[in-house]
């Protein structure tokens, strides 16, 4: 196993932004928004938006704990380019690491 640590931004809100076009098989991942974002991030699979089928991500604020996203697969695993991300304001940013196979 391996770790592989990425950034993905969003650059136009509303469109939804593949982490990784790679197939890495991978058994843990972790999410959270950047500091200095000021929307809404959300996590997802390729139907992903603003608005629907995601895992949201609040805001940060400071003074309170960073909102993490944990997914393990346990047994299994899930290829890397299945995530993508989302926002309500342009230029957001999700960092990630995740454990290869």
């Amino acid at each position: 196993m391996r770790p592989l640590f990425g950034t993905t931004a969003v650059t136009t809100a509303g469109t939804r932004v593949q982490l990784s076009n790679t197939k890495d098989p991978v058994k843990t991942i972790q999410f959270q928004p950047r500091i200095g974002n000021t929307g809404r991030m959300f996590i997802g699979l390729s139907d992903v938006s603003a608005t629907v089928k995601g895992w949201e991500l609040t805001i940060v604020v400071a003074g309170r704990p960073k909102d993490v996203l944990t997914l393990d697969f346990g047994e299994g695993s899930v290829l890397l380019d299945l995530f993508y991300a989302d926002s309500t304001i342009n230029g957001e940013i999700v960092d990630w690491v995740a454990i290869l196979e």
